[in-house]
């Protein structure tokens, strides 16, 4: 069922030898048991230039750079940044064709083979040195292989031979080759330079300066890739030959053989498997224990998009990205598996049955049973490897009795225990046929099972409450719920059981939880107490569970999941607040590592049980979907089992994924007034920046290398000395800040995975400088000139004395007249809607225009009219008109995207909206959300109940967008708007018409 997923073959291993099986934790690995690895792809789509990637490196920063045949791709998770050739120039990439790539970690250097020579780029600089056939005496333009020696030469392979290149002086020299062309360079663990040629195994014999072959028989002589995984035993590629594995110090060989044997790229992961790549045949992996995987490259959904693998790189969290021929990249993530086994097919009748799963369990003979709500019973056998369904046959009396199973037990001797909604059944191995367990009254609907030893048997029901029945006596008692004052159960509906270590019984309730003690005959009841931490939080018990360490955990329907704790009689509970997926939990497992497991209705909570930290698992994990159902069960070899609508998830004990490390956060750009401060600089973090008194408009943008889900990956940001805390921007990378007084700051950004691994934060520090006026010397002088005016107002005072009093009467009155005026210039906004008026509008408008003529870019203003509204007063009353007013505005108000638009009322039904920095294309989009917006408006209901109430709200819009000329003024913007709101009402109404302006 998995090659819907991903074309899966597994190919029988005639042989193995050790140097295969590398060391590498399994928990880790890209491949696992009867879990398809799911290859993400990254194509045009995505930003790459060309489909075609024949190199794939990572800096030190911890971004991927790509090498196409259509130009240098860089990528930080987010965003495609190309880097081609300019045929007019000589400083950049000599060629967009590349062949291949060799970085310089120490240099944060790369270096490019391509087609026309090799570029030497400089990461920090932004900028190229390139070496030629033409002007460095480069032996052939194919550049095909690169690598570096300690001493610091670089080695150039070619199609006609070999180079060796003094960074320092430029010089090259020149090298001849039996065959000519050089197709792999590595410099191994004895520090010599190995060739790979179309004609066996060269090396370098630096003694004699000369190229020497070494004395071996290889299957094909066209070595394509030379690595050494393991020291002392390089690795070869072979071109019709397969890959074969020589030992350096023993001369020993052993060879290996594939279904394509035209080997192109090797590449050896952390886990110990060896992935190799085909020119035509697709993708293999070996793993440590000799099984080999074949991945052809069909192109199917979530498979190797393409035959030809081209290069192949493993980053520093563990993805492994495969550059193909034609195919763009794949990304194998070991932390995205697809962990459902089990799942509905409508085409397949022996799959999975389709529905909620109620019960899962394997029986000592491996048969896995399942429960599906209302679908019957099914039972998979991995022998057979398909479903065997059980549904109820009216016309069979030895068929299913019931459809409505909520609950398995195995009871041995080959028996199943089914409790459903007729009742409890047997199904009997041996004769595959379904008896009647008639020891409960009719009608009664059975919803959980427990064991208590072989001779007793704890029966829950729907609203029956709980039986307990003892084989040997036959004695069958009731507990139950029959008011507040008689009861020997919580509730009648009884959920989950649990028989523990201690001989205890603990019987989950829609109404709280039980617990009987051995030897005791009532009950203790738990119940949620408001205000109580610990104490149950939710009163709906779904599920029970006791872990290796005999602790019991309660997952409710509400309040999380629970820690019984012994000594205190008491709980503590996980929620939401602490991290929980959801606070509804329907299982309840533990992992080999003592992990608990809870599976809840918005995907899975694993709970560290000594440091209660919390991890959550999304459908983004390969878990198959985000709510899961009561079936749940721990299989023999570990692996956990929880359903769900989407079927059978089996995750393995051992989930190493938990221990992830948290991604690095670059601040990638800062913009001033909207360009680039430094366009060829990578990252900013803790740099120092000066800055001029105006130059306050200030903007940065960041990442955070996450390449497992970087679309998801959320931010957080805090400019010091301006914002008082953390500013929470999603998924949003960019950060704006105007008019920003002088001052020293520290902009600090962070993040968060979507698996809630939270980084360390990157900051850049700066400082805008005081302008002149507002330095100490100024404010000297300020207190100089003050005080001298001061001593001169006490002599004229002196010399007024008479005048005094009138002097001050009249200050005081132009104190008033001054407050008067301030308080009318208050008045900006409009009494009605509550939104700003024409004269904030004209004061506003004006200040726009002239700073977007000073900066040269664009102003944007939208005259709007509600359309008919003269109608509306006369139908509803002009009460119901403002109220239409001001809801309108509000409307609009929350589709105007930034802080900086404003809308205000022109008069009677007109608004006006300015839009600053907005071209024509971005204003109609605003425009467009607006008038969808408004025809949501509706008259309230107050206004409508004796009159016509379905009144559809539109508007008609005149839109103008300009960057201004010296000559552009406020009237001529406004008449143009005007002007196109008038086309828009003649043109029917409920219309954006857009208006035209001479920008001279």
């Amino acid at each position: 069922m998995f090659n819907k997923i991903c074309i899966f073959i597994i190919i029988t291993v005639l042989f193995t030898y050790p140097s295969f099986g590398a060391s590498g934790g399994i928990a880790n690995s890209l491949i696992q048991d009867s879990i398809t690895p799911t290859f993400e792809l990254l194509n045009r789509d995505s930003g790459l230039s060309n489909l075609s990637v024949s190199s794939i490196v990572q800096d030190r920063y911890g971004f991927v750079w790509f090498g196409t045949q259509g130009g240098l791709n860089f990528y930080n998770g987010r965003q495609m940044k190309i880097i081609r050739n300019n045929p007019f120039e000589d400083d950049g990439l000599v060629h967009n064709l590349i062949q291949t790539m060799y970085y310089d970690e120490k240099q944060n250097e790369l270096w490019i083979g391509t087609y026309n020579g090799l570029s030497r780029y400089f990461i920090d600089e932004n900028s190229f040195v390139n070496y030629t056939v033409e002007t460095n005496g480069l032996s052939n333009s194919v550049v095909i292989a690169i690598t570096a020696d300690n001493s610091g030469n670089v080695w150039i392979g070619t199609m006609e031979g070999l180079n060796r290149l003094d960074p320092k002086s430029g010089n090259i020299k020149r090298y001849e080759i039996p065959g000519n062309v050089v197709r792999a360079l590595l410099i191994d663990s004895l520090g010599r330079l190995l060739i790979g040629s179309y004609e066996g195994l060269l090396y370098y014999e630096r003694e004699t300066d000369s190229i020497k072959k070494l004395d071996i028989e290889l299957p094909s002589p066209f070595v394509m890739v030379i690595k050494e995984f393991t020291e002392g035993v390089i690795t070869l590629g072979l071109w019709e030959g397969g890959v074969v594995e020589y030992n350096l110090e023993t001369g020993s060989m052993a060879a290996k053989t594939y279904a394509d044997n035209r080997i192109y790229s090797l590449l050896q992961t952390s886990d110990g498997i060896l992935w190799i790549g085909t020119w035509g045949g697709g993708l293999f992996a070996t793993t440590r224990d000799g099984h080999t995987y074949h991945f052809p490259g069909q192109g199917v959904d979530q498979s190797l998009p393409h035959p030809v693998v081209y290069s192949m790189y493993q980053d520093y969290s563990g993805i492994l990205w495969i550059g193909t021929n034609g195919g763009g990249i794949a990304k194998v993530n070991p932390r995205k598996r697809n962990y459902v086994r089990f799942y509905h097919d409508a085409n397949n009748p022996h799959s999975l049955s389709a529905g909620k799963i109620n019960s899962i369990i394997r029986d000592s003979s491996q048969n896995l049973w399942v429960a599906v709500y209302n679908a019957g019973l099914n039972r998979y056998n991995p022998a057979e490897q398909k479903m065997i369904k059980y549904i109820h046959n009216p016309s069979d009396p030895n068929s299913l009795p019931d459809n409505s199973i909520s609950t398995i037990l195995e009871a041995g001797n080959d028996k199943i225990l089914l409790g459903t909604s007729a009742g409890l059944f047997y199904y009997h191995l041996n004769t595959d046929r379904f008896s009647h367990y008639n020891i409960l009254p009719d009608d009664t609907i059975v919803y959980s099972l427990a064991k208590a030893g072989e001779n007793e048997l704890w029966i829950g029901t729907y609203r029956s409450g709980l039986y307990r029945y003892n084989k040997l006596s036959g004695d069958l008692r009731q507990y139950n719920y029959i008011n507040s004052h008689n009861y020997t159960l919580s509730d009648n509906l009884v959920f989950a059981l649990l028989y523990d270590s201690k001989g205890r019984l603990w019987a989950g309730t829609n109404n709280g939880l039980n617990l009987l003690l051995p030897g005791e005959e009532n009950f203790k009841i738990y119940h949620r107490v408001p205000g109580d931490y610990n104490q149950i939080a939710c009163n709906t018990i779904r599920t029970l569970f006791e872990d290796s360490s005999g602790r019991i955990w309660v997952g409710t329907a509400g309040g999380g999941i629970a820690l019984y704790n012994e000594e205190e009689d008491s709980f503590r509970s996980f929620t939401e607040l602490d991290g929980m997926a959801n606070n509804i939990v329907t299982g309840i497992l533990e992992g080999y590592d003592g992990r608990i497991w809870a599976a809840t209705h918005t995907g899975i909570s694993i709970i560290d049980p000594v440091s209660y930290e919390i991890f959550v698992l999304t459908p983004y994990d390969g878990i198959g979907g985000w709510e899961f159902n009561s079936g749940h069960f721990r299989d023999f070899d570990g692996t956990l089992l929880f359903g769900g609508l989407h079927g059978i998830s089996a995750i393995p004990g051992v989930y190493a994924d938990l221990d992830l490390k948290p991604p690095k956060v670059y601040i990638t750009n800062i913009n001033l007034f909207h360009s680039s401060i430094n366009p060829d600089r990578l990252v900013f973090n803790d740099a120092n920046l000066h800055f001029a008194p105006r130059e306050s408009f200030l903007s940065f943008q960041f990442v955070a290398l996450d390449y497992d889900s970087p679309a998801k990956t959320r931010f957080s940001y805090k400019l010091e000395g301006f914002d008082r805390d953390w500013v929470y921007a999603g998924t949003r990378d960019f950060a704006s800040y105007s008019n920003l007084p002088p001052g020293d700051y520290k902009f600090s950004v962070k993040a968060e995975t979507h698996r809630g691994i939270q980084s360390e934060p990157a900051s850049v520090y700066f400082t805008i400088a005081t302008p002149w006026y507002q330095t100490k010397p100024a404010y000297l002088a300020y207190i100089v000139t003050f005080s001298l005016v001061m001593i001169g107002l006490l002599k004229y005072r002196e010399m007024q004395l008479i005048n005094q009093r009138n002097s001050e009467l009249g200050l005081i009155n132009d104190k008033l007249k001054e407050a008067n005026e301030k308080l009318a210039n208050l008045s900006i906004k409009d009494p009605l809607t509550g939104h700003f008026n024409r004269r904030y509008f004209d004061t506003v408008m004006e200040e726009q225009l002239q700073l977007a003529r000073r900066s040269s870019i664009y102003i944007a203003l939208i005259i709007l009219d509600i359309d008919f509204f003269k109608s509306i007063n006369d139908d509803f009353g002009h009460l119901a008109g403002d109220y239409l007013l001001s809801d309108i505005g509000k409307a609009i108000v929350e589709e105007l995207p930034r802080s900086t638009d404003i809308l205000a009322r022109y008069g009677g039904d007109e608004f006006v909206i300015v839009l600053y920095d907005t071209n024509q294309e971005g204003a109609l989009v605003v425009a467009e959300k607006i008038k969808e917006a408004v025809k949501k408006v509706r008259l309230r209901s107050e206004f409508t109940q004796s009159a016509q109430s379905d009144v559809t709200t539109t508007v008609s819009m005149g839109l103008v967008s300009i960057i201004p000329g010296q000559n552009t003024t406020t009237e001529a913007i406004i008449q143009a708007a005007d002007k196109a709101l008038y086309r828009a009402k003649q043109g029917g109404r409920n219309n954006i018409c857009i208006g035209e302006i001479d920008a001279d």
